[in-house]
């Protein structure tokens, strides 16, 4: 059985990352964690009656059994079962909480909530999930997005560090689930590549020999984020996946103002792999 954690807002995003896993997981036995957290501030704690708290907590879990009818209805499935959670903490904390409490798989969630800036294409949320969060990847879904198979998998890597045996199987399970192709798409930062990009590169084939893999070297003319993008629309990819590591291509996505002003903002869904090394 798979255990899926889906924050929600309530939003439509929310939703739209909501209908994406389910159809994804559609053949799959999944227990679904709808969690809402709700955010009380500590320096007003003291003024607030538990009656009051109580109030919040019962429109909360009111909101959370409406939308877990809403799936039903809509989106009925005898192999998926529906828990619902609420937290007073910050979405890292409660989603760390999840994680330990129920062994979740895999985080699903939209790019952006209720407070859309249409500026951006991650909201604060998911920023702060990608940036802190350490043992458990994160598949984000885009806007609006329609659910569609997994057909085409791009994997981007710089080749500048040892992808681990545990990294290697979250993206073997992700082709081997979608009977997909995989490509694996490094932007050449230098010419020729080092020895220890060689290395990696090897070690990379060995993991993924059992399956169908395409190796594109992309000299970089453009920015980067701009060059991923054109990559996915060129050939029809339905999955981007890469690692977040110290010093990565998307460690620098999140830091550089270029975030901040749309740059990177991929047309499918996104798997972050945490950095657990």
């Amino acid at each position: 059985m798979k255990h899926i954690l889906i924050p929600t807002d309530f939003s439509d995003n929310a939703w739209s990352a909501i209908v994406y896993a389910i159809n994804y997981f559609k053949n799959d036995v999944c227990t679904f964690y709808l969690l809402h957290t709700h955010v009380l501030n500590p320096s007003s704690l003291s003024s607030l009656s538990d009656i009051y708290i109580k109030n919040i907590r019962q429109q909360n879990n009111l909101q959370l059994k409406q939308l877990k009818q809403q799936i039903t209805d809509s989106e009925a499935n005898t192999n998926h079962d529906f828990k619902t959670i609420v937290k007073f903490v910050d979405l890292k904390e409660a989603v760390k909480d999840c994680i330990a409490e129920n062994t979740i798989d895999l985080i699903v969630m939209g790019t952006k909530g209720v407070t859309k800036n249409k500026s951006l294409f991650f909201g604060s949320n998911t920023i702060h999930l990608v940036d802190k969060i350490k043992t458990c990847p994160i598949l984000i879904i885009p806007d609006e997005y329609n659910f569609r198979p997994i057909k085409q998998i791009v994997f981007s890597t710089d080749l500048n560090r040892f992808y681990s045996d545990h990294e290697i199987k979250i993206i073997n399970d992700f082709i081997y689930d979608n009977n997909a192709a995989l490509r694996v798409i490094n932007i050449q930062t230098k010419q020729p590549i080092s020895e220890l990009q060689h290395y990696n590169l090897s070690c990379l084939k060995k993991g993924f020999k059992d399956f169908k893999v395409n190796y594109h070297s992309v000299p970089n003319y453009d920015k980067k984020a701009e060059i991923i993008s054109t990559f996915i629309k060129d050939l029809d990819i339905d999955l981007l996946i890469m690692v977040n590591y110290k010093h990565s291509i998307l460690e620098r996505f999140l830091n550089e103002p270029v975030i901040k002003n749309i740059g990177f903002k991929p047309q499918v869904p996104f798997l972050v792999i945490p950095d657990n090394q």
